[in-house]
């Protein structure tokens, strides 16, 4: 693979990547929780969420909501 043929992959790669998390950053934190919540968000979203907005996500017990709900000790 040549240096452009990389260049011109990377470049769709991170095309395609913005066009997934746009509707993410369209909503208001508030309803981003609430997809968040009824499972509309994909690990991608939430992470990349996680990465730019840290505070707005809530914690079940120090974790991120988001991963804390796959734990034993959320399900208690």
């Amino acid at each position: 693979m040549s240096q452009t043929d990389f260049s011109e992959a990377y470049i769709k790669t991170i095309a395609k990547r913005r066009e997934r998390l746009r509707t993410l950053w369209e909503m208001t934190p508030a309803e981003r929780i609430l997809a968040m919540r009824r499972g509309e968000l994909t690990l991608e979203q939430c992470a990349a969420w996680a990465a730019r907005f840290p505070e707005q996500i809530p914690l079940v017990n120090g974790e991120y909501e988001y991963l804390a709900k796959h734990t034993p000790e959320a399900s208690e």
